[in-house]
């Protein structure tokens, strides 16, 4: 057995907190609170009135249920009669019927409202991630990405914490201590007293747990990212073996949290008896204070009753505030980061439409870019492309052909030079224009959950079944569609895990044929095709369009007898740009590049 050192589990989890944890300045906790309350309730402003009037029944049923004890002592146990006996009973059923029917209500309301506050911002921050530039998917994971549709949870759990929960027991607290008040002045003066030694507590507790939970954050992340890591690339580490090392990575990340969690509850868990103490004590002064003053004075008792029954009752919404108000720290550190999200203005950047290309003439003039302040990965590349021009795009690894596509689409912007579709520059096209002009056909197809059909009708959602049907026989989709139980309406599971690769390959090279685009970029998208298969595929691809540019990325030489001419990079420069004949001839990089393999 390896020994293995467990010390990088916590400089990989530092880095990802690090990462994590590196925003723009957090807002102040009030100010959080008071845009959160300002962008959720004025679009629920119905729901919450009547809301509201269920928190309002709510205290004030419970103060009348304090105030009906006052009745049973002196009208009922002092001189009462039947009829007074019967007047009082009848007043504590519709007391506690009256507050059975708006605790039900408020409830009810506050899931509702719950809801809709979070399913509301779970989509805005969907929509928000969608449209961010390619730049941010590359420095932010897939896990990452995917934890943050969640915010809408927290944020939809603080909303109703702040503007319900706590709104109930505030309203509740209020309505009890006007019963104390108008039964017991003194008493009540001494229970004021107390909420400045509450609230200092209950601020120290929730101070420290925001603290503490700020790292948690960025540690339930990395637990979560680690085991998708592993699972994703289960192949990989089965492969070399590194078991062990995934073992101890999420070992180290997940002792790491146990850790913070402990401390957490250690915090929490201190709220609920401190306050019992507190509440104890103050009772027992209470008791002491009211048996001198009924035995010794002519006073009522019932008052009294009334005051610590009162007094009693408001221990409960004092504690559940307390709770609320702690478990609230928590969730604001995930708002925080949704609002960062929200506000980012990646995010927020609009691009209007701009001219309409009128033709698929492709322009590449003096094209840099390059990554991170490294070496140009494009340099100063230069080519052009006419209409209905198939252009087989050669190199090595790291020649820049990842990053010519990338910049076409529109992914990232050069760093210099243009590219002009049709005369236009792309960098003046939006998003969507850019998504009907260009079509990518990938060597790794990602398929969505669904049919083969509804696959194939991503390319053009306009497209009739002829058109989808035609475009999945030019592809050869047919040829194992066919033999499954529901032919193009067969289900193909996430990411077309019910397909093998070259399949996969088929349904996305229909997807890109139904696509009205005026350029075509195929990274090595038949790569997983047999011979006889690629030949139908290209010879579909030739035909279906005719008055469009292909850019066909590829190492196989079978590829280049369907192009007109080969685009050849080498350390990011075109070092030759010719027809096939010619660059066959001449370059010793594309010689280089398909040089027949020596027999073993």
């Amino acid at each position: 057995m390896h020994q293995i050192d467990h010390s990088f589990a916590f400089n990989d989890l530092r880095a990802y907190i690090c990462a994590m944890n590196t925003p723009a300045k957090e807002p102040s906790k009030g100010k959080l609170i008071l845009w959160l309350l300002r962008d959720a309730l004025p679009l629920r402003w119905k729901l919450y009135t009547v809301s509201l009037i269920a928190m309002v029944g709510v205290s004030v049923f419970t103060a009348a249920q304090a105030y009906s004890t006052k009745l049973i002592v002196n009208d009922v146990f002092g001189s009462g009669t039947d009829m007074t006996a019967m007047m009082v009973a009848g007043f504590v059923i519709a007391v506690f019927a009256g507050k059975s029917v708006a605790l039900y209500a408020n409830t009810m309301f506050s899931v509702i409202f719950n809801r809709s506050v979070a399913a509301g911002y779970q989509k805005r921050v969907f929509n928000e991630i969608v449209v961010q530039d390619v730049t941010y998917f590359i420095t932010h994971s897939a896990n990452q990405i995917a934890k943050t549709i969640l915010f809408g949870r927290a944020a939809g759990a603080a909303v109703v914490g702040l503007s319900n929960k706590m709104l109930t027991d505030a309203l509740t607290l209020i309505s009890l201590l006007f019963v104390m008040i108008t039964q017991a002045p003194v008493l009540s003066l001494f229970t004021v007293l107390l909420l400045p030694f509450i609230y200092l507590i209950i601020s120290l507790l929730s101070r420290k747990i925001r603290e503490l939970t700020q790292a948690e954050a960025a540690m339930d992340g990395a637990i979560y990212s680690i085991g998708a890591e592993t699972f994703e690339g289960i192949k990989t580490v089965k492969s070399y073996g590194i078991e062990e090392k995934s073992e101890s990575r999420f070992r180290g990340a997940v002792d790491q949290m146990q850790s913070r969690l402990m401390k957490i509850a250690k915090i929490t868990g201190a709220t609920i008896p401190l306050m019992e103490l507190l509440g104890g004590l103050s009772l027992a002064l209470f008791v002491l204070y009211a048996g001198r003053q009924v035995a010794t004075q002519d006073v009522d008792a019932g008052a009294y009753t009334a005051f610590i029954t009162a007094f009693l009752m408001a221990y409960q919404p004092a504690q559940r505030m307390s709770g609320t108000w702690v478990k609230l720290q928590r969730r604001l550190v995930i708002v925080a980061q949704m609002k960062d999200l929200l506000d980012s203005p990646v995010a927020t950047k609009t691009v209007i439409d701009g001219k309409e290309p009128t033709s698929a003439d492709l322009t590449i003039h003096d094209l840099t870019h390059r990554y991170s302040g490294g070496p140009p990965a494009l340099n100063q590349a230069s080519f052009c492309a006419a209409p209905g021009m198939h252009i087989a795009v050669v190199g090595p690894s790291g020649a820049g052909k990842t990053t010519l596509i990338d910049l076409v689409q529109g992914f990232y912007t050069p760093k210099t030079g243009q590219i002009l579709l049709g005369g236009v520059d792309i960098s003046t096209l939006s998003p969507a224009q850019r998504v009907t002009q260009i079509a990518l056909i990938s060597q790794d197809v990602f398929l969505f959950d669904g049919t083969i059909r509804d696959n194939i009708r991503d390319g053009n959602p306009e497209a009739t079944d002829a058109q989808i049907e035609e475009a999945a026989r030019k592809a050869t989709v047919f040829d194992f569609a066919d033999k499954l139980p529901d032919g193009l309406d067969t289900e193909i599971g996430p990411n077309g895990s019910n397909l093998s690769g070259g399949q996969k390959q088929r349904v996305g090279i229909a997807r890109a044929l139904i696509k009205p685009a005026k350029v075509f970029i195929y990274d090595e998208a038949t790569s997983a095709l047999d011979g006889e298969t690629e030949q139908r595929v290209m010879r579909a691809i030739r035909e279906t369009a005719p008055n469009s540019v292909v850019l066909f990325v590829t190492h196989r030489a079978s590829t280049l007898d369907w192009m007109d001419k080969v685009l050849v990079l080498d350390e990011g420069q075109v070092v030759a740009f010719d027809t096939v004949e010619n660059v066959r001839k001449t370059s010793d990089h594309f010689k280089a590049i398909f040089a027949p393999t020596p027999a073993a």
